[in-house]
């Protein structure tokens, strides 16, 4: 009987080990496809997974508790300025920003659209497809134009405002709480992804 009893007990040891490393394994899925920007995937695979803290759904209340853990806005703090120099940067190098390197970043980039729902994919047909034809490359030619303005030039907020706009993910904490995920438009990370490569 005793040797039974130790039987079930190491089986269920091998059983615990099993779904912690299970759940390790899920969680890292989850952090990576998250960084790379993929939320729609992140959320179905948050959805399959029984052991992972889902999303909130949008309520009037979750709505409420994301708005009070967004910043205010404050006067600026002459503390927080620096005294030194500012650092000149050439313009120049901001001129290999082409049509090609827009369309190189866009083949090899991935990720959900939010606001406008235009994923990475829809963006790869449009600007790596030959069924829109000369389309692409002037699409393309204007996305190298607007990246080398951002890069070189101070615009203002209100004019940009669009493309710095972000939906909000509420997925659960452990305890219920909620940690709110930004997720940008394609269009912005392609630019900030040539600003890398500058």
């Amino acid at each position: 009987m005793q040797e039974r009893i130790s039987e079930c007990e190491a089986i269920q040891k091998r059983l615990k080990r099993s779904v912690k490393t299970e759940k390790q394994s899920d969680q890292k899925a989850f952090c990576r496809l998250m960084l790379q920007g993929q939320v729609k995937r992140t959320l179905k695979f948050v959805d399959h997974a029984s052991h992972i803290d889902r999303k909130h759904d949008i309520t009037t209340d979750i709505k409420k508790k994301l708005k009070e853990k967004h910043p205010k806005t404050a006067e600026l703090k002459q503390c927080a300025i620096t005294d030194m120099p500012e650092t000149k940067t050439e313009r120049v190098i901001f001129e290999n920003i082409t049509q090609d390197e827009i369309a190189s970043i866009t083949k090899n980039s991935s990720g959900s659209g939010r606001p406008t729902q235009i994923d990475m994919d829809t963006w790869r047909e449009i600007m790596c497809s030959k069924s829109y034809g000369t389309h692409s490359n002037i699409l393309a030619d204007e996305i190298a134009t607007l990246a080398r303005r951002l890069a070189m030039d101070t615009i203002q907020h209100n004019c940009i405002s669009t493309l710095l706009a972000c939906t909000l993910v509420p997925p659960k904490k452990k305890d219920d709480g909620i940690r709110p995920v930004g997720v940008g438009e394609c269009l912005r990370r392609i630019d900030k992804s040539l600003a890398k490569h500058s």
